[in-house]
């Protein structure tokens, strides 16, 4: 009796942890499609010449542009995480933590003190608490990133710049080319489509900057359908879905659904098994997660909300942060 009592609480045990591994697989989600490899390709080219040419050659770098919902943000982090660092022990026993790309959300609103505050704070130090002088936070910020070893620097949200009332535009792009200057790293800016126009303000900018961008999926494709496959084949079910297979007409739902956008079917995915009642504690059986047409479309409404597909599409196409010169 005890004996089977062990077992059943052994089996209840490995199907906690499958279910446990299953929801964070789904939380976790994200898959380096077609798109973001031509990226990350160019990324590593950049790293690269950093790390082999250092302070004997300019350093290179990138301006990144794409839509909502593209992936851009979620492909900066990944591959900050992905180039990891060490801790380096020095002779008398202190620990420094290399970090040789780096992330960073710019501050909104935007200003140039609250951007060196910002890198400090990517690189895991503490910020000032009271009312530094900018000075003292660009001195903290330039120590951190040589003692770091810090290579390249991803500047992320540029929108906040275009919507800065306390900085202008050319003033924040001088800020951004003298941190590369003074620290020589490699920088990537990114930002909507709007903030390209960052890049022509001066003939410098456009020079030191190559354009890159990050599209959407143009159409229900074998890319497409790839990328779905592959967000299958990292979920994982215990029950194949068939989300890129063609004959499921699952892609071409998922296709009119997301309009081609991986942030939107990420999401949408992620929301289909939160019905599912997968992130719930009580759930104890991955054989109950089943996707389908039905469900899809409901994780899609509460992801987009109650808005006609019309102004959806229209919404895609508007531009809503034009450039102010200042």
């Amino acid at each position: 009796m005890k004996k089977q009592i062990r077992q059943g609480v052994n089996q209840r045990a490995m199907q906690d942890n499958e279910c446990k591994a299953f929801a964070k697989r789904i939380v976790q989600l994200y898959v380096v499609h077609s798109n973001i490899k031509k990226i990350w390709d160019m990324l590593d080219s950049v790293l690269e010449h950093q790390q082999f040419m250092g302070s004997c050659n300019t350093p290179r770098h990138l301006f990144i542009t794409g839509k909502s919902s593209t992936g851009k943000s979620q492909l900066a982090k990944h591959y900050a995480t992905s180039r990891p660092g060490y801790i380096n022990i020095a002779e008398n026993g202190d620990e420094c933590d290399i970090r040789p790309v780096v992330y960073v959300e710019l501050p909104d609103p935007f200003t140039i003190l609250e951007l060196y505050q910002s890198i400090i704070r990517a690189l895991g130090a503490p910020t000032f608490k009271s009312q530094p002088r900018i000075g003292e936070v660009k001195d903290r910020a330039f120590k951190l990133i040589a003692k770091q070893r810090v290579q390249m620097i991803i500047l992320d949200e540029m929108n906040y710049i275009l919507s800065s009332k306390y900085v202008k535009h050319v003033e924040a792009m001088e800020a951004i080319k003298y941190i590369g200057n003074t620290a020589n790293v490699s920088l990537v800016c990114m930002g909507s489509p709007e903030t390209a126009a960052l890049r022509q303000l001066n003939f410098q900018y456009f020079r030191r900057f190559t354009h890159l961008k990050l599209e959407k999926f143009q159409s229900c494709d074998e890319g497409f359908c790839a990328l779905l496959g592959s967000i299958e084949e990292q979920i994982a079910p215990s029950t194949r879905i068939g989300l890129g297979d063609v004959k499921t007409k699952l892609p071409l739902l998922i296709f009119h659904m997301s309009k081609g956008l991986v942030g939107i079917v990420t999401e949408t995915i992620q929301e289909a098994y939160r019905l599912n009642g997968v992130f719930d504690d009580s759930f104890n059986d991955i054989t109950k997660a089943q996707i389908n047409a039905d469900i899809l479309y409901k994780a899609y409404q509460n992801i987009v909300g109650d808005i006609p597909e019309s102004e959806f599409n229209k919404m895609l196409e508007s531009d809503k942060c034009k450039v102010v010169s200042k």
